[in-house]
């Protein structure tokens, strides 16, 4: 998200509407991302508000040598709850 839009819910909001379309258009079960280790908004996000969980850990993922999470939700209605509404 642009800096000038960050701490606006534009990025929550953005993932509930894509993850109700992955569910609704294509069937998906779960959804998976990867993030920067280091990257503190971006894990709050994900975990905190999105209920996103570590399932592995890539070493230096990045180019410049940066390790990233590997992090997964199932996807459906009824696991997506109240971020189905949003």
């Amino acid at each position: 998200v642009l800096g000038s839009h960050r701490r606006r819910d534009v990025a929550r909001r953005l993932m509930c509407c894509l993850m109700r379309r992955m569910v609704t258009r294509c069937c998906a079960e779960r959804c998976s991302l990867h993030v920067r280790c280091n990257n503190g908004p971006a894990l709050r996000l994900y975990m905190d508000l999105l209920g996103f969980q570590v399932s592995d850990v890539q070493t230096q993922y990045y180019a410049d040598g940066e390790d990233a999470f590997s992090m997964m939700r199932p996807l459906s209605r009824e696991c997506l709850g109240d971020l189905w509404d949003r």
